[in-house]
């Protein structure tokens, strides 16, 4: 059994890893002309890679969901739930993620137009 110390570290690499594919993400969808939509495949990507659940049942420690998600659905045979337990925490945190921008981008865009045109 690995230590509260071993988790931490392996949780500031994968931070560190995750981080570093977003940006290639990033990098990619730059010159994509609606922002809207890069940001939403932005959120999309972060919840599928950020997204904790217990890495097992009996354990409170945390793992990436859908690595529990594959784990239990491809290589456990007779697992109950399959893809489920990695899966539902994912869309639980897709569907805040996505909610939260819809209420937040219009503000965000009615707080920073007015400074775009601000004559000097």
């Amino acid at each position: 059994m690995f230590s509260v110390e071993d988790y931490v570290v392996g949780w500031l690499a994968y931070a560190a890893g995750g981080l570093c594919l977003l940006t290639c993400f990033w990098y990619l969808l730059r010159n994509f002309r609606l922002a809207s939509v890069r940001h939403i495949l932005l959120l999309i990507a972060a919840a599928f890679l950020f997204t904790p659940v217990t890495a097992y049942r009996d354990d409170a420690h945390l793992a990436p969901a859908f690595f529990v998600s594959l784990y239990e659905g491809v290589l456990l045979k007779g697992a109950d739930d399959g893809f489920q337990r990695g899966l539902a925490p994912i869309i639980a945190v897709l569907v805040f993620a996505l909610l939260a921008y819809a209420v937040l981008r219009p503000l965000w865009v009615k707080v920073l137009k007015p400074r775009l045109f601000k004559a000097d």
